[in-house]
């Protein structure tokens, strides 16, 4: 069950990424149209404003979202 679950977030993270993207093509067509390339310089002016505890929460925000496809290895004990 727990298995379904993670299937059906992980399609809807993946279908709101998509969707992310496609707002910010779209803004960068036409400027101003969606205005999320204002919220993310936004939320990047955020993790600026907080020096170096910002960048290292971005840099572990990046490192955890790459890792997500993953699956994790199985132990190798005697």
């Amino acid at each position: 069950m727990l298995t379904n679950v993670q299937g059906w977030l992980t399609s809807i993270t993946d279908f709101g990424v998509t969707l992310i993207v496609a707002a910010v093509v779209i803004d960068v067509i036409f400027p101003g149209f969606t205005g999320v390339t204002a919220n993310i310089g936004v939320i990047v002016g955020k993790f600026s404003e907080a020096g170096l505890a910002g960048f290292i929460a971005l840099l572990l925000f990046a490192i955890f979202w790459q890792r997500r496809g993953e699956t994790p290895a199985a132990p190798t004990g005697s």
